[in-house]
């Protein structure tokens, strides 16, 4: 009897590691199921962070099939004041896809102002929130500055920057909040639309003389407007 009991402790014994090694796969197999619900929280904390990027920044003028000429800029005419514009291709914005950009060339004094008008309607039928105007400054102390209608016709002037620096700067400008852009009617599209740009001379000295600054690609950053998908033909 003893002998017997003896045996089956020794078999116990020996079983033992046997069945705590069987055990181990079952647990890493818990492991890997928790693993993949992990997973599929992190993909979809990716898919919502990536609804929030709404904004896209699109190219609203080129200047690379645009034929601006010197009908296109105005001033007061005076015995001193000239003004003349050029597409140019000698060193455009580093931007990575310009080739042509507009020169400007004025001559003027201190508070004279010039308009340069668009060749092509310049509009944005999308929401924005900003505007981009790349300028190359020759360090004069002009100020840029565009005049900006909403979707309801009314008009602003939103200053650019001044030009008091040398070489390609991206000027961005905010378009402040009561600004309409949202269509009243859903189902009617409306838009902004810049008018013009403005430059306005700030030259120290008294007498007039020739200044000059360069654009290139204006850009709007934009979403889409909510979208009326509830059809009134019934």
């Amino acid at each position: 009897m003893k002998r017997r009991l003896l045996i089956s402790l020794i078999s116990i014994a020996m079983l033992a590691p046997l069945y705590s090694q069987e055990k181990k796969p079952a647990t890493e197999n818990k492991e890997v199921k928790k693993a993949e619900p992990e997973k599929k929280e992190e993909k979809k904390q990716e898919q919502k962070d990536k609804s929030y990027t709404v904004y896209q920044e699109i190219i609203i003028e080129d200047f690379e099939t645009t034929p601006y000429t010197d009908k296109n800029i105005f001033f007061n005419s005076t015995g001193y004041q000239d003004a003349k514009l050029s597409i140019r291709d000698t060193n455009p914005a580093p931007d990575g896809h310009s080739k042509k950009y507009l020169g400007v060339k004025v001559k003027a004094r201190v508070g004279d102002t010039f308009i340069i008008k668009p060749v092509k309607e310049i509009l944005i039928d999308r929401y924005c929130k900003s505007i981009s105007v790349w300028v190359y400054g020759k360090n004069y102390a002009g100020e840029l500055s565009m005049l900006l209608m909403d979707a309801d016709q009314r008009t602003y002037k939103l200053r650019v920057g001044a030009l008091n620096f040398l070489g390609w700067r991206k000027l961005e400008v905010a378009i402040p909040r009561n600004v309409i852009q949202l269509d009243q009617f859903l189902n009617q599209k409306k838009f902004l639309k810049i008018l013009q740009f403005q430059y306005t001379a700030a030259n120290r000295e008294a007498l007039a003389r020739w200044q000059y600054f360069y654009i290139d690609n204006i850009s709007a950053l934009v979403r889409d407007k909510y979208d009326d998908k509830q059809s009134d033909e019934w």
